[in-house]
């Protein structure tokens, strides 16, 4: 066979896996759940099934450093190269496997990837969501094209959102990130400081052994007294923002600048307060013209300030929705992403840019710590001091790993024989007896990890149910579900 001819049969191949014909439900059972199984399962007979396989006692080398892996962030997800292991060990081409705790999808898509059929299940319509991206081949010159132009309707906009001057050439320059510092009153002095401004210093301890390390009120440290400003006990009151980086448009070099609320340099602290502080003045007196979810979170129906669940915290100070969790500009930056991908016409370039918002979401929080670009994982965890970032770089990057990831997705998927469905495991009956091949799942770690709350600002951004709690298994105190 010629190069050109298997290269075109693969191309017809490739574009006819594009699809899944069985479809996903995100709101929902699916109803083809039981007409996949009667159409792709072997049945079993014990009278001529040889099956004889030995345990699985090889290591496994993997790692989490991929692109594929790396395309979204899901809770004590397992790389789907080390699931492949298990799937080619237990099973044959054309079997049938089956997770009905399937998560983002990692044995969805190892099965996918060995020539398997696969069954995919959650309660979660994140999760199952977050599996149909990762599990669905994309056209990524398409997909591509369709980013150029999410890029370019949302420029003038975003850029407005974000612009600033330089401070060295007076030039045009756009925000990289705004460092806020919740502010703290200090017991002794009374004096109100950003815990930006406090600095370390060790004080005895109180058994008189040794010292320790502590955050101190820098008015008191100049009249040569250390007094704690302790974040736990300390009067708190809001945050304001003390750092700005940002980036020249007009050819300084370096092209990335900073300056502070304080900054000892004058035109630094002028600019600051001109165009920086004035900037979030300006989007604060407007109002974001576009839809954001405005749930309270978990649905609750108890008042600010009150425990909404088990991930919520006596420091979240009135997070009590969705949108608490944003700062106003990144929450009108997220409003108008969304908006202009819901314009997409193609189902599945707008599922996969879809895909690409949603693993940005978290990264632009209030939860991203000053000093790191992470979330802490597996909890709703505001820092005292958080940084605000460029919503559409963290997008653009994210982009850039699906488009890595899913060239080796297209590459590697043998096979479209999947179906999705969004619904509860404990009554699977309508899945035959004997027609299932191999199970891998990994199922709930009692309540170390609440999927359920983790995902519920995924599900409220993306308009997906988020009603289903009452059903998920697993251990929550605050819901009383044991």
């Amino acid at each position: 066979m010629t190069n050109n001819k298997a290269a075109q049969q693969m191309k017809m191949f490739k574009k006819e896996i594009l699809q899944m014909p069985e479809g996903y439900y995100s709101s929902g059972p699916n109803p083809n759940l039981e007409k996949f199984v009667q159409e792709h399962a072997t049945p079993y007979d014990p009278a001529t099934d040889d099956y004889d396989v030995p345990p699985f006692d090889k290591p496994i080398k993997t790692t989490k450093a991929t692109a594929i892996y790396n395309m979204h962030t899901y809770w004590s997800k397992k790389p789907h190269d080390a699931i492949r292991e298990y799937i080619k060990h237990y099973t044959q081409p054309g079997d049938l496997v089956l997770d009905p705790f399937c998560g983002s999808g990692g044995t969805a898509l190892a099965a996918l990837m060995e020539g398997r059929k696969a069954i995919a299940i959650d309660l979660s319509p994140a999760a199952t969501f977050i599996t149909k991206n990762y599990c669905t081949p994309v056209d990524v010159d398409e997909l591509q094209r369709s980013f150029n132009e999410l890029e370019a309707a949302i420029k003038p906009e975003m850029d407005w959102l974000y612009e600033t001057r330089c401070d060295r050439c007076d030039g045009r320059a756009m925000t990289n990130y705004v460092v806020w510092s919740y502010v703290f009153e200090c017991p002794r002095c009374l004096n109100r400081m950003p815990l930006f401004d406090c600095p370390e210093a060790e004080v005895p301890e109180k058994s008189g052994k040794g010292t320790k390390k502590v955050t101190v009120c820098p008015y008191c440290q100049k009249n040569r007294h250390l007094e704690e400003i302790s974040t736990l006990s300390t009067k708190r009151f809001e945050p304001v923002p003390v750092l700005v980086n940002y980036e020249c448009l007009d050819g300084c070099t370096p092209k990335r600048g900073e300056r502070t609320h304080n900054d000892t340099d004058p035109k630094k602290e002028e600019y600051f307060k001109r165009y920086d502080l004035a900037k979030i003045a300006e989007i604060e007196e407007n109002q974001i013209p576009y839809w954001y979810p405005n749930n309270k979170m978990l649905n609750s129906k108890r008042d600010n300030y009150q425990r909404w669940g088990v991930l919520w915290r006596k420091y979240h100070f009135g997070i009590n929705k969705v949108s608490d969790f944003f700062t106003k500009r990144n929450l009108w930056a997220l409003a108008l992403i969304k908006k202009e991908i819901e314009l997409v016409d193609n189902s599945n370039l707008r599922s996969a840019l879809l895909g690409i918002f949603s693993a940005s979401i978290l990264a632009v929080s209030r939860m991203i710590r000053e000093s790191n670009t992470a979330t802490l994982p597996g909890t709703y965890y505001i820092p005292q001091i958080s940084k605000e970032i460029f919503v559409w770089s963290t997008y653009s990057n994210k982009f850039r790993v699906k488009i890595k990831g899913q060239e080796e997705i297209n590459e590697l998927i043998k096979t479209n024989k999947l179906l999705i469905s969004t619904q509860p495991c404990q009554d699977l009956s309508i899945i035959k007896n004997d027609s299932v091949d191999y199970i891998f799942t990994d199922p709930p770690y009692s309540g170390t990890v609440q999927y359920g709350e983790l995902n519920f600002i995924w599900e409220a951004w993306l308009n997906f149910n988020t009603n289903w709690h009452d059903q998920e298994i697993i251990v929550n105190d605050f819901r009383k579900v044991n």
